[in-house]
């Protein structure tokens, strides 16, 4: 269960008097949902996303307007103290640690995704890059780059409004790097020597530095990766007075978010028959199925039993029978893409329902195979459906498209067995990020990782180059033959021909796909 950290020490703007910002309401009004709390809301957030466990810190002038609203605070006089708080929290807990601000405001959405669906080592919420927010730099989904007032972030392209996640297996870390940040931070003037003038890209020089930008600049010059965690459709962020509130409330009103996650439980990188002719409406059939309480694995067999409905079709041997069995193949991949989608829309996820879904994916194609050849016997000879003995085509396209899967699944194996290259670690004491855009030396690579053999790196920059041209993008993507092109091949050929021209389409079109594929991944391999 995730152990949340509140810091809740930010005050309201323009204020004479100690008024931390948690406690500005989040709607004006005279009845108490009217004027729940922005501490209280955030809280409440929480313990729906099953996050109960909830430490909550404040300055001490702070701590009495917080206890009258009823929470329960613990007292920290400073940053050193908020370090000091988190380092000993994190060396105790055995769960994973979240850390956000007391004046937060954001969608249900957001914090979700930090929550449920983030799996890396550590993840930070992440918004475009205004005035107010700390900024940063991502890299290919990845904080590369993160500031505070003595710490300068070179082209900086997003902002991190202060929501961060650690997983366990890193919590030892954090509780390391807040510890040697307070000890840091314990000589006043230790930063300020080091950054004596404003450095342009830092967050907001001259200020006070805040405990949770802190910990990111940490934990990235660590050299831990911490995940980029944003979409620039959804709401995240801070607010110190009753305007900044009104605002994000209505930028949070304006956003239909249970839209924007039917969207994102769609893969973005699919092939072009499963994006134009599937994805279009399947996502409504997933949101369907979430709210009459289908889970996946549910959706999954459900797909099975379509395909070996439209596989005795096929073995029907009829006109009528192939074009029945045609459609309800289709309908069988519908599903199959909807089980997915579901699983993503509703967040059920399990090991069995991953192995359950590619065993079935196999199943369905072969005995739609089966079906094919028996139904080409059947056929009466002489009529457009009677193929003959196909079952030499047969067992040849089974024969193709398992070599096809082995080559996949064991390059995919490799890759996730390839040891990445460490992240460059930077010292706390330096103003500069290491980027060569800063002016400061750059980090040295090994040099393994400075060039990649001119093949291998002229075909992956290729690839990169062909993949920005739209039409080539879709060229490459239909080519590989991908499970949406086999499977809407499989039902037009049978639908319009016979079992013998979907066997030979598939061995052609499956070879020339077989060999493109393993050309790319020699090629990416030797890049590597």
């Amino acid at each position: 269960m995730t152990v949340a950290v509140i810091l809740a020490t930010g005050r309201i703007a323009g204020s004479h008097d100690p008024c931390p910002a948690a406690a500005l309401p989040y709607a004006g009004g005279s009845g108490d949902a009217e004027r729940l709390t922005l501490l209280a809301r955030l809280r409440a957030q929480l313990a729906t996303l099953n996050v109960p466990d909830q430490h909550i810190i404040t300055r001490p002038e702070l701590a009495p307007a917080l206890r009258e609203d009823g929470h329960d605070v613990i007292e920290s006089k400073g940053t050193v103290s908020d370090l000091r708080e988190i380092a000993e929290l994190a060396a105790r807990t055995e769960a994973p640690i979240v850390v956000l601000t007391g004046d937060l405001v954001t969608g249900e959405e957001p914090l979700a995704r930090l929550l449920l669906d983030a799996k890396g080592p550590a993840t930070a919420l992440t918004g475009p890059p205004p005035d107010a927010a700390t900024p940063v730099r991502a890299e290919r989904r990845r904080i590369a780059s993160a500031g505070s007032p003595y710490h300068r972030v070179t082209e900086p392209n997003a902002g991190f409004p202060g929501a961060l996640r650690v997983a366990h297996s890193r919590a030892g870390a954090l509780a390391e790097i807040a510890g040697n940040l307070a000890s840091l931070l314990e000589d006043p003037d230790a930063l300020e020597r080091l950054s004596p003038e404003p450095e342009p890209g830092a967050a907001a020089p001259g200020r006070a530095p805040e405990t949770i930008e802190l910990l990111l600049v940490g934990l990235v010059r660590a050299g831990i990766p911490v995940a980029q965690c944003g979409d620039p459709q959804l709401v995240c962020l801070r607010a110190d007075s009753a305007e900044a509130v009104d605002a994000a409330r209505a930028a949070i009103d304006a956003v239909d978010e249970d839209k924007v996650r039917l969207a994102a439980a769609v893969k973005s990188n699919d092939g072009f028959f499963t994006t134009f002719a599937v994805s279009t409406y399947s996502r409504y059939i997933a949101r369907w199925a979430a709210l009459r309480g289908l889970t996946p694995n549910m959706v999954t067999s459900i797909s099975m039993g379509i395909a070996v409905v439209a596989a005795v079709w096929f073995a029907a041997g009829t006109r009528t029978g192939m074009i029945v069995g045609g459609v309800l193949f289709y309908f069988s991949f519908v599903f199959d893409c909807v089980d997915g989608q579901l699983a993503r829309y509703s967040r059920q996820f399990s090991t069995l329902g991953a192995w359950l879904d590619a065993v079935f994916d196999r199943a369905k194609e072969y005995v739609v195979f089966v079906g094919l050849a028996a139904g080409s016997t059947a056929a009466a000879a002489g009529s457009g459906v009677h193929g003959g003995d196909v079952w030499g085509l047969a067992v040849a396209a089974l024969a193709l498209q398992t070599v096809r899967h082995m080559i996949d699944f064991s390059y995919g194996a490799s890759r996730r067995q390839h040891v990445s290259r460490p992240l460059p670690v930077l010292p706390l004491t330096s103003p500069d990020d290491g980027s060569s855009a800063s002016g400061a030396a750059p980090i040295e690579r090994p040099a393994a990782a400075q060039g990649a053999q001119p093949s291998g790196g002229l075909a992956v920059r290729l690839s990169r180059s062909t993949s920005q041209v739209r039409v080539l993008h879709w060229a490459k993507k239909i080519i590989v033959l991908p499970i949406g092109e086999r499977f809407a091949l499989i039902a037009i050929t049978a639908a319009l021909f016979n079992a013998r021209v979907t066997f030979v389409a598939l061995l052609v079109w499956g070879c020339v796909a077989a060999m493109y594929t393993l050309t790319g991944r020699v090629m990416r391999s030797i890049a590597r």
